[in-house]
């Protein structure tokens, strides 16, 4: 038997619940609404007459077809970031995670409830918090380990604030990197089609107009162009179809629900010149973020750090929070576990200059900034790269075969 998602509208002489406002032409009753999971319509409404209500409407919550879903908007950023919100507020009120979560769930009565019911399900079976958050599909990686470890470390309300923040900003790593992808796969898109326009356009034309000359020695030279013309222009189509499939092979290890295929992905992209600037200065720049908004909020330093570091999936960038983990809890300083060579001089200058908790979350605030414009900076170049080499791929394609119309209309002109 299939379950429906119904939203009945109700009246009760009580107000019931947050939803309750006073009814308009029925004196001492509350309009009500209500998201209730049931497997008949007639079920619905009965558990709003048990609950001594009179039902005015009952809508059926459907999910929308496939082709909606695909085209359709989602779940908006600005959304997410108000559900992070109203748990925040909910936990520092003093319920609990769980508890939260269920009051934010059941306080929703539009579509996302479809989607929201399934977090609820789980609750109800024992699940926990973040298991149950993640059933959703809404958020990262990155702000899922910042609430996981939020809540084994007894900090779930500031770690919230802190993935409020840092959700609010996104991604940075995914977002740069996309952004610069996007771009090149664009500039590539354009040079492939000059490509294709000269070899599928210009050189068929030519080869079905054969140069016509007394001279044997210009017409085999002209054959000759030609051909090595086709070769170039198959040769760069050769080289766009393996580009391309690189290209399509990183982005589905990037995005794999695998969280090791993920790490192994950002591995081997730090290598490349430029890219790995991005990720690493990226990765660097969210997670400071984050371990300074932590401090901010009074979390202890030794917590914060094991919070933080668990907003990258970037190896450099998590190895040097492991490092900073590490020397921590041996009981070393701050200052001194900073001392680390992924920051450059004037950072660690910052850093060991600070002296108390306040001062240190304003170093990591500067840090995160700093890295953040080398991000943005990294991203240019690379978009600029990405420009001029698809300027140098469709240039070798284009001046060989103009190469070859010269070749031709000099014989023409010098007649034969």
């Amino acid at each position: 038997m299939s379950i429906s998602n119904f939203r009945v509208e109700y009246l009760a002489p009580q107000m019931l619940d947050a939803t309750a406002r006073p009814d308009d032409r029925l004196s001492g009753y509350f309009r009500h609404q209500l998201v209730i999971t049931a497997s008949r319509k007639r079920e619905a409404i009965q558990q709003v007459i048990d609950r001594g209500g009179v039902v005015l409407d009952v809508f059926e919550l459907k999910a929308k077809g496939r082709l909606s879903r695909l085209f359709g908007s989602k779940v908006s950023r600005s959304y997410k970031q108000k559900f992070l919100q109203a748990l925040a507020f909910n936990v520092r009120s003093g319920l609990s995670p769980e508890k939260s979560l269920e009051q934010v769930i059941l306080g929703e009565l539009g579509e996302p409830r479809l989607v929201l019911n399934q977090a609820l399900n789980a609750l109800r079976q024992g699940f926990g918090f973040v298991p149950a958050v993640e059933l959703l599909n809404w958020f990262d990686d990155s702000t899922l380990a910042v609430l996981s470890a939020g809540e084994a470390a007894g900090q779930l309300s500031q770690s919230l604030e802190t993935a409020v923040s840092f959700y609010e900003k996104g991604s940075a790593t995914l977002k740069l990197m996309f952004g610069a992808v996007a771009w090149t796969a664009l500039d590539l898109i354009m040079a492939v089609s000059t490509v294709v326009g000269m070899r599928f356009g210009l050189i068929e034309q030519l080869k079905g107009t054969p140069l016509v000359s007394e001279d044997p020695l210009k017409v085999e030279q002209y054959q000759n162009s030609l051909l090595l013309a086709e070769w170039v222009n198959n040769g760069l189509l050769v080289f766009s179809f393996v580009f391309f499939l690189i290209l399509l092979y990183f982005t589905m290890l990037v995005l794999s629900p695998d969280p090791k295929t993920r790490t192994q992905a950002f591995g081997i992209l730090e290598k490349v010149p430029v890219i790995g600037e991005l990720l690493i200065s990226s990765g660097m720049a969210a997670t400071t973020r984050v371990l300074g908004s932590l401090l901010t909020g009074g979390v202890a330093f030794l917590n914060a750090v094991q919070i933080a570091r668990k907003g990258t999936i970037t190896p450099t960038v998590t190895r040097f929070w492991q490092a900073i983990n590490d020397r921590s809890e041996i009981g070393e300083q701050p200052a001194v576990a900073f001392n680390h060579p992924l920051l450059d001089s004037s950072e660690r200058l910052l850093i060991r200059a600070h002296k108390d908790q306040s001062q240190l979350a304003e170093c990591l605030a500067s840090i995160s900034q700093t890295r953040e414009d080398k991000a943005n900076s990294a991203a240019r170049r690379f978009a600029i790269i990405a420009f001029v080499a698809s300027l140098v791929y469709s240039g070798i394609a284009v001046l060989f075969s103009l190469a070859v119309v010269y070749l031709q209309n000099e014989v023409v002109l010098s007649g034969g």
